[in-house]
């Protein structure tokens, strides 16, 4: 039997291809910052497919928030580690 519906990994990549307008329009350190939006996108293929959404969107967001919850976390223990360290200074 056929699929009724393509893969997610197929729509996600043409749902960000469509964005390239988009993304030409950016300054370049805004354009980084998106690229790294899709990235974590593209790092939670897996996860994004796990979801029986027709809408794309949906699990697009949700990868581009985690993505961005790993990176504070990622900077909040840094942050804390330098704070402990100058009071043992």
């Amino acid at each position: 039997m056929g699929r009724s519906v393509p893969p997610w990994r197929t729509r996600v990549e043409h749902e960000l291809q469509h964005l390239a307008p988009y993304r030409r329009a950016l300054s370049s350190v805004d354009r980084a910052a998106f690229d790294a939006l899709l990235d974590a996108v593209r790092e939670r293929r897996a996860a994004g497919g796990m979801l029986p959404a027709v809408n794309t969107w949906q699990p697009t967001v949700l990868s581009m928030m985690v993505g961005l919850m790993v990176q504070i976390n990622q900077l909040s223990e840094r942050i804390q580690a330098l704070e402990e360290r100058h009071r043992h200074d």
